[in-house]
Formats: C-alpha cells, sequence, structure tokens
C-alpha cells in the first residue's frame, strides 16, 4: 500500500470522530482565528490584485468572498480567501509542520461547505482531517523539507488540504487517491518569497489546488497513487527521504502538539523578541531615545528563517527581526498599525534598527519555538535584559477564547458592523452546531464601510 492510499483509507475511517473535546474546541478556535485574519487581509493590496484579475464577479455565484463583499466559483473563493488569511502573517502555526495550516484549510473549506451544502460538524471534522494530515507528514518531513528552503505552508499544506476537501466532498477512497495524486504535484513554493506578496499566495494556491483537485477527482482524473513515496514521489524529491510511517491516528496532533495562534501579525521568529522587548519597555519605563544599543540573541532557527536586508516595505517589516523589536520599543504594541510606510520610516524606528545587532546563541533551548533574549544598553548606563524561550501563543502560554474573540473584533473593525462581528463570533463558537454554514459565510462578506486598500 502507497503512502496516498493509507492516507486516503484514514481520511474516510471513523477515527477522526474520536477527536477529544479538547481537539473540537481548538479547531473551533483555529476557525475562529483564520476568519479573523482573512477579514483584516482582505484589505490588502495582494488579495485585491488576486481578485481583480476577474474584476466582475457575479453575484449569483456560489462562494462567499471575506471582507469582498462579493463571490465567486468555489476554487476562486479558495485562492482569494486563502491569499487574504496569509496576507498579514497573522495566521496560525503548527511546530512540528513549521507551517501555517489553517490559512488553506478553512479557505478552501468554508468555500466547498457552502456549496455543497454540508453541516458544520460535517466541516469541522474534515478541518480536523486535513490538519492531522499536514502536521503528520510535517513530522515525517521536517525540518529537511523546511532546511531546503521550501515553504511548508505550499508544499504540505496543499495535500493536508485536499485530504479535508475529500472527506467533506464525500469522495471514495479511490477518488480521495487521485487527489492525493494530483495535489502532490501541485506542490511547490520557495522560502525565498518570504516578505513577499507572494508568500500570502502560497496559502492561496494551496486551498485553490486542493478544492481543484478533489473537483478533477471525482470527474475521473487519475494521478499515480505513488505520489508522495515514489522512486520520484514528493519525499524523494523535494526532502531526498524515505517515509516511514505517519502513525495516523496513533494520537491527535490538536492535542499532542495543538496550534500556536499568533498575537502579532509578524513571522513566528520574532514573537518571543516582541514579547521581551515590550517587557523591558514596560517594566524599567524605557524612552526609546535614551537607548543607545540593543542586542538579541536568537536560536540558530532565526537566521535561517527571518530576512536581514533592511525592510522598504511592510511585507518585508514582517519577516525582519530587527524591525519588530525596534516597533516594539518605539510604540510599546506590536500590531497590524505599525506594520505600515509611516511607523517603517519613523526616525527612532530606523535608528532603533540600526543599533540592534543580532546573535546566534546555541544555548537558547531547541524546542521549535524561537526562543529569543533582548539586552538593552541605555545611556545612562544601565543594561537591561529579558529572555523569553516561549513566545506568548506557544506551548504553555496559548491565547485562549477571550484573547481569540478580542483578535477577532480587531481584525474585523471597519469589515463587519459591530454587530455582524458579535453574531459571526457566536456563530463561530458553535460552528460544528450549524445545520449548514451559509448564512455564516454571506455575514463573512462584510457590510462595515470598508476602507481603501492601501497601495502595494
Amino acid at each position: 500500500m502507497t503512502a496516498l492510499e493509507h492516507i486516503a483509507q484514514w481520511v474516510h475511517s471513523a477515527d477522526i470522530e474520536r477527536m477529544p473535546d479538547a481537539g473540537l474546541a481548538t479547531a473551533r478556535l483555529a476557525f475562529a482565528d483564520t476568519v479573523a485574519v482573512t477579514l483584516i487581509g482582505s484589505r490588502r493590496a495582494a488579495p485585491r490584485i488576486v481578485a481583480s484579475l476577474e474584476p466582475s464577479v457575479p453575484q449569483h455565484m456560489p462562494a462567499s468572498l471575506v471582507g469582498m463583499r462579493s463571490r465567486a466559483s468555489v476554487s476562486r473563493a479558495a485562492l482569494i480567501n486563502g491569499t487574504s488569511a496569509h496576507a498579514d502573517l497573522f495566521d496560525d502555526n503548527s511546530a512540528p509542520m513549521i507551517a501555517h495550516p489553517s490559512a488553506s484549510l478553512v479557505s478552501a473549506l468554508l468555500p466547498l461547505a457552502q456549496y455543497n451544502g454540508a453541516n458544520g460538524r460535517d466541516l469541522l471534522l474534515a478541518y480536523c482531517t486535513g490538519f492531522e494530515v499536514g502536521v503528520k507528514l510535517g513530522r515525517a518531513l521536517n525540518p529537511t523539507l523546511y532546511e531546503r528552503g521550501w515553504h511548508v505552508t505550499r508544499v504540505l499544506g496543499v495535500l493536508g488540504t485536499t485530504a479535508a476537501c475529500c472527506r467533506l466532498a464525500g469522495l471514495s477512497v479511490g477518488q480521495t487517491v487521485n487527489a492525493l495524486g494530483i495535489a502532490t504535484s501541485a506542490a511547490g513554493g520557495l522560502r525565498q518569497h518570504f516578505g513577499t506578496m507572494t508568500m500570502a499566495l502560497h496559502a492561496g494556491w494551496s486551498a485553490r489546488d486542493a478544492v481543484d483537485a478533489t473537483q478533477l477527482a471525482v470527474r475521473g482524473f487519475d494521478a499515480d497513487p505513488a505520489g508522495l513515496d515514489g522512486r520520484y514521489g514528493l519525499a524523494r524529491v523535494f526532502a531526498q527521504l524515505e517515509l516511514g510511517s505517519l502513525g495516523l491516528g496513533e494520537s491527535f496532533e490538536l492535542i499532542e502538539s495543538g496550534i500556536i495562534f499568533k498575537p502579532y501579525p509578524c513571522g513566528a521568529p520574532t514573537h518571543a523578541a516582541i514579547d521581551a522587548a515590550l517587557a523591558l519597555g514596560t517594566q524599567y519605563h524605557v524612552d526609546p531615545a535614551q537607548i543607545e544599543s540593543i542586542v538579541c540573541h536568537v536560536h540558530p532557527w532565526n537566521a535561517m528563517t527571518l530576512r536581514e536586508e533592511l525592510p522598504s516595505t511592510a511585507n518585508q517589516a514582517r519577516v525582519h527581526l530587527r524591525f519588530c523589536i525596534a516597533a516594539a520599543l518605539r510604540f510599546g504594541r506590536v500590531t497590524p498599525d505599525e506594520f505600515s510606510v509611516d511607523a517603517l520610516n519613523d526616525p527612532l524606528v530606523q535608528r532603533l534598527i540600526h543599533v540592534t545587532d543580532i546573535s546566534i546563541d546555541a544555548t537558547l533551548p531547541d524546542n521549535g519555538e524561537f526562543p529569543a533574549a533582548v539586552t538593552l544598553q541605555l545611556r545612562d548606563g544601565r543594561r537591561l535584559s529579558e529572555r523569553r524561550d516561549v513566545p506568548p501563543g506557544g506551548s504553555g502560554r496559548r491565547l485562549d477564547t477571550a484573547q481569540i474573540q478580542a483578535k477577532f473584533r480587531q481584525c474585523a473593525a471597519g469589515v463587519l458592523t459591530d454587530d455582524t462581528c458579535e453574531w459571526a463570533i457566536a456563530t463561530l463558537a458553535r460552528l460544528d452546531t450549524l445545520a449548514d454554514v451559509d448564512a455564516l459565510a454571506l455575514a463573512l462578506e462584510g457590510d462595515g464601510p470598508l476602507a481603501v486598500p492601501p497601495a502595494p
């Protein structure tokens, strides 16, 4: 039996229905968090440019475009919503997958469920299925995939999302093998594009390609069942690895590794350093103008992930550690507002960027959560330090329901009215009780006073 055949059989087994309540609760939070970041991301230039490729979208199309007051085909809605979901780099992370699983999963499943008339429980279980497949594959193929420069959100995200779509759409095991095989040939995405619009497009492509693979397979399109573990399959070509047992169903990743929900709209490797910098500013009432120099100690993984070139755009700033530390110290917060041209060109921010050194420290724990320590040298002679082994949102510091709901309100501002926002929050909290998701999807198209999206 090939790996794809094994995955397909598991996708259609009853295993996922044993998901503990805690795992289902995390999945519901993932939906709420991903919808939130899709709402704010829908105002950005990247998804608006993608949407502009077909500027006249008839209102009778079946799938809602989140935050855009319009609709499209299921495949196109998945593409645009997926690009929105990753546009602010505010979407969740999986540590073993080294990827953003929910952006593609939610962006593909919501329009597919809307089109198929699926109920909320089937939608939630499909999400859980795709999450488990994607993260188990991440355990098997990382860190090699990531180290070789692949954007795993794209490479494995398309496989997990295809598995989820196949379950939701009710494909047979054989059809699912074909859909997953098609998805192996859709895999790609280079980390070289981090800090550009193309990074967000990777999530959109994964969502779109998963929907397309599912729809092709149900119509009889075939693929090689050894597309994952064959001689020229994904595992060998992308990672030069032999794929062992995935252990699907032996443990649930939603319980074991969970999901990292982000408090800051930037790369996960910046979060521990941001948290340390914010703590220093608050605890010692640091005047950023009095900072003489900054040293940030990071784990070697940070250097591999983040970009060192001085940022000139908001997207570049999101993956630039020195900017994120400077913004935290300068403004005392790191919200979507800090990733702007004005903030980037702020003279004090620029000075703090230039007096910050990044030091690789192999003594920091190798926990996959990008630990960091920040030291400030002040002009009055004081030397202040703060260390974070785990960032907010990480293990032992998970964001709770109230924090996710606060994030939702922040992201929905200007896209949804207050009443619609509160209705959406309440509806997402009981997602698995919905008879269908059409009303939710329609509401998420937006009814607030949309601002003009920023220029690229």
